[in-house]
């Protein structure tokens, strides 16, 4: 009886160790296998599955050696890159590419369950605006950069020996690529590319930052890159364990497509949620778990833009100085016509403005300043590009009738009517807005206008793409030079367009030049100044603290100052002005003060007295 009573207490702890042995997941070095990870870890959580998570738990070669061996049972796999590591050759079908992968990994012990419904594939990215300098639209195009392509690459791409860089040189023929940045760190590898440092980089096409920054995705035109479509690939000795591992797996296939994908990267890389959260939301959202108490997304953060902002430029180091600062925050650009506006309205904290928003024109010969708004570090520079058609004999402002100024209120229209203000040429020049550039540029190629006047950055992209075309020619505007012009608007400093800017303009152009700088609301509610009121931004919109403005000056970068002629953060001006005595003393000081400018009269006043005595009297 007592061996039976053994035998049975030994089985129920046997299968009570078994039931509590938990399913072991792993992921690799990067958002999107962060999100997957934890999505499969609380599916199954939810059904009292017990896990165990590795999130990340390597790179690939680690993540797969590691389920072969047992240490994991389970992670996200992508079949192409399956592929890869077994030596075969790459595939573009993604079909056919899963039907060989789970051939291949069964005697492994492997087993691949259904695909997620989504392709993240490598491709190859430029800022875009250099991409249209060059011309470059495709891998191929890449041969354009001389002497040396500078790329910036995770040491996995390096390695890879199919897909990699090796391989990619190999079957392109550019072996002028050179690997400046070298990092596992995604954030350091985009930034090197917006920064400049290199030309292209190596990406996911999931990647939210693609779309946020305004970046061009390369053409894989010799079809290089294989398919990488991902899939729960688990041990089959772990499907025996828990046979209803599979059933839950199941209800992820063909969920998620490669939008919903970029989004939930986008949210947990660029608004700094927590992929925990980010993924327990799409579960919630599709019904797969029961909503639950659990951390929400933080509020958002809005920077206004311009419509002519870009995305990869302006806008892309607005938002990532704004998250360094603000870190944790859903950061996100509105753009808009009118970005004064949207901060007045309250839509916006802070906006991406230029030297003309800061001031209000009147029928006094100064333009008065906007007392609500000011200035919190500088951006960039937008300079004044005037662009006529090629065979017309226009050559200045004088001999434009229709003037295409972009949106209303925006910094082309604000500029150009300040410009032609100062130039007696208001009354003479009909300006037209429109908030859709392509349709202005339809209007100038069938003469319906005479010119557009932009206020860009030089080899902004849409006019770099427009100067391609090769029926438009950039004009002077020299005569800013001459009279008071640089006296009545002293935030328009005088420029140069450099030569070979644009496509077919060998020459530097003459022309005025603004500050772009991220602005905040002044800290003060109900501004009345000695001029009248000034436009009174939104009471919900607070505005930055002095830590936070200092801060986010020093993250913006861009070691330029901002402009004297514009209203710039006390607390930035503070900073800059050496110690000195302030020259409106206390009561008290003025006071003492008085008294030692009383008590000098007194001594000079008997100084007088006594000398009359002592002077000898004439007889």
């Amino acid at each position: 009886m007592k061996k039976i009573f053994l035998s049975l207490a030994l089985s129920f702890i046997v299968i009570g160790c078994s039931k509590i042995e938990p399913i072991h997941i792993g992921s690799k070095d990067f958002t999107e296998q962060y999100i997957l990870a934890e999505m499969v870890a609380q599916l199954l959580e939810h059904e009292k599955i017990p896990v165990k998570r590795s999130i990340p738990y390597g790179d690939t070669f680690s993540n797969l050696e590691a389920i072969k061996n047992g240490e994991l049972d389970l992670y996200m796999e992508y079949n192409g890159t399956g592929l890869i590591m077994l030596g075969q050759p790459p595939i573009n079908d993604g079909d056919k590419a899963f039907a060989k992968v789970k051939k291949l990994f069964k005697p492994l012990g492997l087993e691949w369950l259904d695909r997620l419904g989504f392709a993240n594939n490598y491709v190859l990215l430029m800022r875009r605006d250099r991409a249209l300098s060059l011309k470059i639209q495709k891998i191929s195009d890449l041969v354009k950069i001389t002497p040396n392509i500078r790329l910036a690459l995770e040491p996995e791409f390096m390695e890879r020996p199919l897909d990699g860089l090796s391989a990619l040189k190999r079957r392109y023929g550019l072996n002028n690529m050179t690997s400046t940045v070298l990092d596992n760190s995604k954030a350091v590898i985009y930034q090197a590319l917006l920064d400049g440092k290199v030309d292209v980089t190596e990406g996911f096409s999931t990647e939210g930052r693609i779309e946020d920054f305004g970046l061009e995705v390369l053409e894989d035109d010799l079809e290089f890159f294989p398919v990488y479509e991902p899939s729960p690939l688990v041990r089959q000795e772990t499907l025996e364990r828990y046979p209803q591992l599979r059933s839950v797996l199941q209800q992820l296939t063909g969920l998620i497509d490669t939008a919903k994908m970029r989004q939930m990267n986008r949210e947990v890389e660029l608004e700094g949620q927590d992929y925990q959260v980010v993924a327990q939301d799409f579960l919630v959202e599709h019904q797969l778990i029961d909503k639950q108490a659990h951390a929400t997304k933080s509020e958002k953060f809005i920077v206004a833009a311009g419509l002519q902002n870009e995305l990869g430029g302006s806008i892309s180091k607005a938002l990532r100085a704004v998250r360094k600062t603000f870190p944790g925050r859903r950061v996100k650009a509105l753009q808009t016509a009118d970005p004064l506006q949207a901060m007045t309205d309250g839509k916006a904290r802070l906006g991406i403005l230029s030297a003309e928003s800061f001031f209000q024109m009147t029928d006094e010969f100064l333009p008065i300043p906007n007392q609500s708004v000011e200035a919190v570090g500088v951006i960039g520079t937008r300079m004044a590009h005037i662009v006529t058609l090629r065979d017309k004999s226009i050559t200045t402002l004088a001999g434009i009738k229709k003037l295409g100024v972009g949106a209303k209120n925006g910094a082309s229209y604000r500029s150009a009517k300040m410009v032609l203000t100062s130039l007696g040429l208001l009354d003479k020049i009909t300006l037209l807005h429109n908030d859709d550039l392509a349709q202005q540029v339809a209007a100038l190629k069938q003469q319906q206008l005479d010119g557009l006047f932009l206020m860009v950055p030089p080899g902004h992209e849409q006019l770099t793409a427009i100067m391609n075309q090769g029926i438009f020619k950039l004009i002077s505007l020299k005569q800013w030079q001459e009279g008071n012009h640089l006296i009545r608007f002293p935030f328009f400093r005088l420029a140069r367009i450099p030569a070979n800017t644009y496509d077919q303009q060998p020459n530097m152009i003459e022309t005025i030049s603004t500050q772009m700088v991220l602005a905040g609301p002044t800290p003060v509610s109900n501004i009345v100044g000695d001029r009248g009121p000034a436009t009174v931004i939104s009471v919900s919109v607070q505005p930055l603290s002095d830590p936070v403005t200092i801060l986010l000056n020093k993250e913006l970068t861009t070691g330029e100052k901002l402009d004297p002629a514009l209203p710039a953060a006390e607390v930035l001006t503070q900073r800059s002005k050496p110690i000195s005595n302030p020259l409106n003393p206390s009561a008290i000081e003025s006071g003492f003060n008085f008294l030692i400018i009383l008590a000098i009269f007194f001594f000079f006043y008997l100084f007088l007295r006594e000398g009359k005595k002592n002077m000898p009297r004439e007889n």
